[in-house]
């Protein structure tokens, strides 16, 4: 493989025109030539890959290209070094990873592909990696070849001779008698209280998943705007609701089926070691299975129906909505069936290997291998957990991160290492205490099932953040919020030109109307969403924004009865001042996700739609945000995620505003004069803010009537659906309401469903290890613990799981808490009401939590306190 590797890159595949070369000898030339960058610009004028660029962008391209071959020339210095030792049997595995590491660098800088056309050099750099990563899979396997093949004939001779003996000894080839069936009907009658437990478990996520499904067409009426990728509109909230759903429906299914099998497997063990066949055993298990599935989703649906019966009633009983529910239809339900179908297998796929191979064998020799406790390299891990954590709460508070998902699962992640690492340096120090005999037996579950039982806490500890914070944040702030009534202070706001004088003039006639029209540009960001995107090509969406002069800014705020701001902004256009639009409720977040929040990318125009990636600083310059408000001069039409206003100062303002005669509208290059023509080198985007006030009487009119003035800007309107031509303040106010309402009804399913989820993933791990717990407590009661010790043990055990989590809540929820009611600029009295709910919510949270925990200790005492002859008995 090393010589095939060498052969590869000394292949000639760089095509430069007149001749072709490898990346050594091109560097060889190079260097002799000492020309430097000025040689390799020479030798790449014949393939046109540096024609309109400007100098800057020229050494851009050349420093880029130069770092690729040195990095060519890296791998093919790391395979000669690694050919020597293979041919001396000491292959090293590390070379064949930094050359792996140095090939994904040269496909992701991509500039061969900028400057090389014919498919030879396009396509090398891709076979190169390919061949690197077979080389580095081959080396790894090849290192313990030998082992395991050893390994594996010991075990195939051992698997033949056990199958030789137990065909000999316990063959049957025979039909089953009726007696077996029976006793399999018993056996199962005998547990049906732990499938009842199982169906009923199974019932939570069932109920989440048709709900979640049936408000999705039930609400679609509601859905008249909106983005996805923007998280904005109906649609958005509720892709968001069935994401957790789905996620946190797979987690409780699979620990449910986990809790089931182990139950059950405790009898069937004892069937096959009496000779029952392997098949039998998973068609035994593969009806009770379908049995649970069947169960499952006709009590889903059931409970479903329900939930949607009663939303349903709440939403006709709201006023202001503007339109019905749509009926749920057997559609809904057909496809919430298909995904918990689909959940159910995935559950069961996770789990076979892990319980069909592993739990089986431990259930039949006997479940008494110790968990180990990380011994090694503890102190290291905690600090990188509580670096993590601090990390991760002090992102947050930066309005780049937009209160993102992102953060919240590095906060997650370092609070799994403090607790982790953290219960492992607190046990490891309890041995050295006086005190360590004395608590043996309550911290005994940590000591003896340690990866399991930390398992568990963790999952409860993250729910309060989930619950208080993650979620809690979007029901607290929409009650909160301002009514959307009073954001919106003009009926209709349009985006028009010069053109459209004349229908503005008619209006008037036509209409009583209050009339404002002021100059704008538009002012487009590179990047408009969260999601990852790959830099090297346009991004989509983009986000459109109102570009108005210092002068505009002072008439607007004076419109609006309010004082503006004195800024002092630049007269080359670097400095900008923002004000985004949205209310109280809507997360803080960057003008321009691509860059930081202070520097954001800004183009003067509509959206770019095709340009190559190294020009984007040219066509997008990077600003300086001066200033920055959360405010509503115009309309919170798009809450903050588009039609913000971007403020430039009067000098800058003037120069750009006749901007869309210069410059192509879809590349962004100058055009000559006679490629001027509208609609094919160019496209007039607006330029006027034209603001409408109408009377109540005259809405639907003039309503209708603008109905042509969007016919008639119909091509601005298809760069993004979010972005409209005009926009109406009764539809605006409609949409918010159903949002709002929207965010406060899943935020509600979500904590409820988080907080009773926690509460039955602890009773799963009593239920899964009450047998244990009773063995143990017979074994204290011998050798003459107390029952008050006994039933103290039990507690200790139990507290943890409300206490561990309250001490997550009280170091993390106030945090965020506090940095997002920074970034969002609430005021003092803001925060004094979020307080008031974020106290109330801790409140419930911490009651029912609580209350759940101590059913599951009382419930755990009884069954484990009860008289001797019951627990023999197991009941």
């Amino acid at each position: 493989m090393q010589i095939v590797l060498q052969a590869v890159l000394l292949f000639p595949w760089m095509n430069l025109g007149t001749w072709k070369c490898n990346v050594p000898w091109y560097l060889i030339k190079m260097l002799r030539s000492g020309k430097g960058l000025g040689y390799v610009k020479s030798s790449l004028k014949p393939l046109g890959a540096l024609e309109g660029l400007d100098n800057q962008m020229v050494v851009q391209v050349l420093i880029l290209f130069v770092a690729e071959l040195i990095l060519v020339l890296l791998i093919q210095l790391l395979g000669l070094v690694n050919l020597f030792f293979s041919l001396k049997n000491r292959h090293k595995l590390m070379p064949d990873v930094i050359a792996l590491i140095a090939g994904c660098m040269i496909s992701y800088l991509g500039a061969d592909g900028a400057v090389f056309t014919d498919p030879v050099s396009q396509v090398y750099p891709f076979v190169m990696v390919m061949l690197l990563v077979i080389n580095l899979i081959a080396a790894k396997a090849l290192d313990s070849w030998e082992e395991q093949k050893e390994m594996q004939e010991a075990v195939k001779a051992k698997e033949k001779a056990y199958k030789e003996e137990k065909e000999r000894r316990l063959g049957f080839h025979g039909k089953y008698p009726e007696g077996f069936y029976r006793m399999m009907w018993k056996n199962f009658k005998r547990s049906r209280k732990d499938f009842i437990v199982y169906e009923s478990m199974n019932l939570l996520p069932a109920s989440l998943i048709f709900a979640g499904v049936g408000m999705a067409q039930m609400l679609a009426p509601f859905n008249k705007e909106g983005n996805i990728l923007t998280g904005h509109g109906i649609t958005a909230i509720l892709l968001e609701f069935l994401i957790v759903s789905l996620i946190a429906s797979l987690m409780l299914m699979i620990a449910n089926l986990l809790s089931y099998f182990r139950k059950r497997m405790r009898n069937y063990s004892i069937f096959t070691s009496m000779g029952m066949r392997k098949s039998t055993l998973y068609a035994l298990l593969g009806a009770e299975i379908g049995a649970g599935i069947v169960s499952m989703l006709v009590g889903g649906g059931c409970i479903g129906g329900v939930i949607l019966f009663i939303l349903r009633r709440i939403f006709l009983s709201k006023s202001g909505m503007g339109e019905e529910p749509a009926k749920v239809t057997a559609f809904s339900y057909l496809i919430a069936s298909l995904i918990l179908i689909g959940i159910s297998v995935i559950g069961l796929m996770i789990i076979r290997d892990f319980f069909l191979y592993r739990e089986l064998r431990k259930i039949q020799l006997g479940d008494v291998e110790k968990e180990k406790m990380p011994e090694k390299r503890v102190p290291l891990w905690l600090a990188v957990g509580i670096i993590l954590t601090l990390i991760a709460l002090w992102q947050f508070g930066m309005r780049t991160k937009a209160e993102g998902i992102k953060i919240i699962l590095l906060l997650f992640a370092g609070i799994y290492l403090v607790e982790k690492f953290g219960f492992a340096l607190f046990l490891k120090l309890r041995k050295n205490k006086r005190t360590y005999y004395e608590k043996l037996m309550p911290y005994n579950t940590f000591y003896y099932r340690f990866k399991s039982t930390f398992r568990y806490v963790y999952v409860i500890s993250i729910i309060p953040v989930l619950v208080l914070f993650v979620f809690g944040k979007g029901m607290i702030s929409a009650k909160i919020a301002e009514k959307p009534e009073t954001l919106f202070p003009y009926d209709f706001v349009c985006m028009a030109t010069e053109e459209d004088e004349t229908f503005w003039n008619q209006l008037k006639e036509t209409y009583d109307i209050k009339l404002q029209e002021y100059p704008m540009v538009r002012v487009t960001n590179v990047d408009n969403s969260e999601k990852m995107d790959d830099i090297r090509k346009v991004i989509m969406p983009q986000g459109q924004h109102i570009g108005i002069s210092e002068s505009t800014y002072k008439k607007l705020c004076a419109a609006a009865g309010k004082k503006a701001e004195n800024l002092n902004l630049s007269a080359d256009g670097k400095d900008v001042y923002i004000i985004y639009q949205q209310a109280k409720s809507v997360k803080a977040h960057p003008l321009d996700y691509m860059n930081s929040r202070k520097n954001p990318y800004l183009h003067i125009g509509q959206p770019l739609q095709s340009y190559w990636y190294l020009d984007r600083e040219k066509l997008y310059p990077k600003r300086t945000v001066t200033g920055e408000t959360i405010d509503v001069l115009t309309g919170a039409f798009r809450q903050g995620s588009e039609e913000n206003l971007v403020v430039f100062s009067d000098e800058y303002f003037e120069n750009v505003q006749d901007d869309w005669k210069k410059y192509n509208w879809i590349t962004g290059d100058p055009v000559q004069k006679e490629e001027a023509v509208e609609g094919v080198g160019i496209h007039h985007w607006p330029t006027r803010l034209v603001l409408l006030n109408v009377k109540n009487a005259d809405y639907e009119a003039v309503e209708k009537d603008l109905q042509a003035f969007r016919k008639a800007h119909e091509v601005d309107e298809k760069f993004d659906q979010d972005v409209l031509s005009c926009y109406a303040k009764r539809t605006s106010i409609e949409q918010m309401k159903s949002e709002r309402f929207m965010t406060t009804v899943v935020d509600i399913f979500i904590m409820g469903a988080f907080l009773l989820g926690s509460i039955l993933v602890i009773y799963l791990k009593y239920e899964s290890e009450m047998k244990d717990k009773k063995r143990r407590n017979e074994f204290l009661t011998c050798i003459g613990m107390r029952t008050k010790e006994r039933i103290q043990v039990i507690r200790t055990e139990t507290r943890i799981f409300f206490w561990v989590p309250v001490a997550v809540l009280l170091v993390t929820v106030p945090v965020l808490t506090a940095e997002m009611w920074k970034m969002r600029q609430y005021t003092g009295v803001d925060c004094g009401k979020y307080a008031k709910y974020l106290l109330i919510l801790t409140g419930i949270y911490l009651v029912l939590q609580g209350i759940g925990v101590k059913v599951i200790e009382w419930h755990t005492i009884r069954k484990v306190e009860g008289k001797h002859e019951r627990n023999l008995k197991g009941k």
